[in-house]
């Protein structure tokens, strides 16, 4: 019985944290999330407009709005931290590419692109880019390894969130639009 408490131990033990999920990854070996949605009964220029409503509200920068193709492609980034001692403080930005392509009854998505920006204090104590950056799918970061498998994981769970929100942003049905009463005049 201890020996097989021990082994399970050093199985534990040899097993290295944060690595319970693996990120996509595609045909040349780079992050990428991909997906086509089925959108029964929507049109195309309907799916492009809750598209672009939606990156919009999210604050995307558009490099390319084509409504005549039905494709979007703009990048953002998403906020990494580290663990302070009294508080959060940013380590970086994990930036990234997604294209939409609209169609009839169907979208597809990709989030590609995916690399890591350091961030550090300046003289002003203010956090700004350090120009140095990191591909996404390197596993290894010498020094700060758990916090590297921390960064990749909190974008696998950004990225899985943010498909979801699109998926229901996508579907959702446009709003009636209130009419406005008829005003009554005097001169009728």
């Amino acid at each position: 019985m201890r020996l097989l408490l021990a082994f399970f131990c050093l199985l534990l033990l040899a097993t290295p944290p944060g690595r319970g999920q693996a990120l996509p990854l595609d045909n040349q070996g780079k992050v990428s999330f991909y997906e086509v949605v089925p959108a029964d009964s929507l049109r195309a220029g309907t799916l492009y407009a809750h598209a672009k409503r939606w990156l919009h509200r999210y604050g995307y920068t558009l490099s390319t709005a084509d409504s005549v193709a039905g494709r979007l492609v703009a990048t953002q980034a998403l906020a990494m931290y580290d663990r302070g001692y009294l508080t959060k403080k940013l380590h970086g930005k994990v930036r990234y590419q997604l294209t939409l392509e609209v169609k009839d009854s169907r979208y597809r998505l990709q989030f590609s692109d995916f690399v890591f920006d350091y961030y550090h204090e300046d003289r002003a104590y203010r956090l700004v880019p350090t120009g140095k950056a990191k591909p996404l799918e390197e596993p290894l970061a010498a020094g700060w390894q758990n916090l590297w498998q921390n960064h990749r994981h909190a974008t696998l769970l950004g990225i899985t969130n943010l498909q979801a929100e699109l998926k229901t942003a996508m579907l959702a049905a446009p709003k009636p639009t209130a009419q406005t009463p008829p005003t009554r005049s005097a001169n009728w």
